[in-house]
């Protein structure tokens, strides 16, 4: 009876389902091409990368968030000593411009001495904190202006 019931189905259209799996399967891609286009609109991206209003907001707390970093950052943050800090300037940082501040200061090794004065650049996105490591090319010719807060950091 089984087989009897199968053979009197209706014709199977193998062509017409293959046509809507198609028709699914584009309307699927285009769903997905439109959302990968909706998320993107968030990124930075053009003009904005390369040095739009957007990143390059000037950084109003620029001494505090140095700080913040340096406390977390140094194995010891207290007696840094000969300090010295740059006010915020658009620079050329790779090959886009951000505001970057040069600082400088002596802070204890690992071992407890000091190991020396040394420069570092941090650079500003979007008016925050980034990104800070040493230099030297970027800070050579820096007008440095005392940076009394960084000596008194606690841990």
């Amino acid at each position: 009876m089984r087989l009897a019931s199968l053979t009197a189905s209706k014709p199977v259209d193998v062509h017409g389902r293959l046509a809507r799996m198609r028709a699914k399967g584009i309307a699927a891609i285009l769903i997905c091409a439109a959302l990968t286009a909706c998320a993107g609109e968030r990124q930075f991206s053009g003009v904005e990368t390369q040095g739009g209003a957007s990143v390059n907001v000037f950084p109003e707390k620029y001494r505090e968030e140095i700080l913040a970093y340096q406390r977390s950052y140094l194995n010891d943050p207290t007696g840094i000593r000969s300090t010295g800090i740059t006010r915020p300037a658009l620079r050329k940082v790779g090959s886009v411009e951000r505001y970057v501040v040069c600082v400088r200061f002596n802070a204890k090794a690992p071992s407890g001495g000091y190991a020396g004065v040394r420069e570092h650049l941090a650079i500003f996105l979007a008016g925050k904190l980034d990104q800070m490591g040493p230099t030297r090319e970027q800070c050579k010719d820096a007008a440095y202006e005392p940076f009394p807060e960084l000596e008194r950091l606690t841990r």
